[in-house]
């Protein structure tokens, strides 16, 4: 059994020797990392639990609000938080004093009116208004496709609907209350949803982890690499095993930074790319009626 090593209350470092590039830094379940050298001769090192940074010879790498902003990002674009937006939105997140947890970012939407613009600024950003249809019902039904992984239930989609149609929650903030809402859901189904939240925040933080290269880092931009994860995330479910995510962020990874196209071709032009890349291994989302 892996050691766990507990940092408690506050915001804690745990420093290593290497570069950053040399560790591989995983999500671990019950909100641990794991951060393992490249070569494997560490093995034996503890999950690490309640560290907010990670310092590295090079950098440091911070996780505080890691998986609030991969909830944003899974919420309004579908997709990973690249390095950028992650760092950006952490900072941001950081000087307000924000909940760190899903839940309660969601309570605190009413009453902290920089947080409501910051979650705003998402809600109503070119990026998630590709995503997401015109038309209430529609919008609906496909933040239950992108959120929740499924179609959305009758009874869902007449409470989510009138209370954006009511005035008494803005769609712009509608993705996560959905998000929130199943969070708190103790239902059969809840208890799936939020499973599959879950499963999802993790396959995200890993791939924003991942980027630890510059050409990995300047790789993931642009449309056809926000398809690739929107793709990958869209297979994950209440059941997915995580482990083989590895496999497939790595293989993706390789392909943004431009390592692979000796085999696969050279990607094409951003604007050419409508639909999510199929992946090896991965099948196919139903998007359903909402766009790419």
């Amino acid at each position: 059994m892996q050691a766990h090593v507990n940092g408690g209350a506050g915001v804690d470092l745990f420093g290593f020797a290497g570069a950053r590039a040399d560790y591989n830094i995983t999500s671990t379940a019950g909100g641990g990392y794991a951060v393992l050298p490249k070569n494997g001769t560490a093995s034996a090192m503890p999950q690490l639990v309640n560290f907010e940074l990670f310092k590295f010879s090079d950098t440091t790498v911070n996780v505080e609000y890691d998986e609030v902003v991969q909830a944003l990002y899974v919420a309004y674009f579908g997709r990973a938080a690249d390095a950028g937006g992650m760092r950006n939105f952490q900072e941001q997140l950081s000087k307000l004093d924000a909940p760190h947890d899903i839940v309660g970012i969601n309570s605190a939407y009413g009453s902290n009116p920089a947080l409501r613009q910051l979650i705003d600024s998402f809600g109503k950003s070119a990026e998630s208004d590709a995503l997401y249809p015109d038309g209430v019902g529609a919008f609906v039904s496909a933040v239950y496709k992108n959120v929740l992984g499924r179609s959305a239930d009758a009874d869902g989609l007449a409470f989510w609907s009138k209370a954006i149609d009511s005035g008494a929650l803005s769609q712009a903030n509608a993705a996560l209350s959905i998000m929130a809402g199943a969070l708190e859901n103790t239902s059969p189904q809840g208890l799936l949803d939020a499973k599959r939240i879950d499963n999802t925040l993790a396959v995200a933080s890993d791939f924003t982890l991942a980027l630890d290269r510059p050409t990995e880092i300047a790789g993931y931009a642009g449309k056809l690499a926000a398809s690739m994860v929107r793709a990958m995330l869209a297979t994950v479910s209440a059941e997915t095993d995580l482990g083989p995510f590895q496999a497939v962020i790595k293989q993706m990874l390789s392909v943004m930074a431009g390592e692979l196209n000796a085999v696969f071709g050279a990607p094409p032009p951003d604007d050419a790319m409508s639909a999510p890349l199929q992946l090896v291994g991965v099948a196919a989302a139903d998007w359903g009626d909402a766009p790419m």
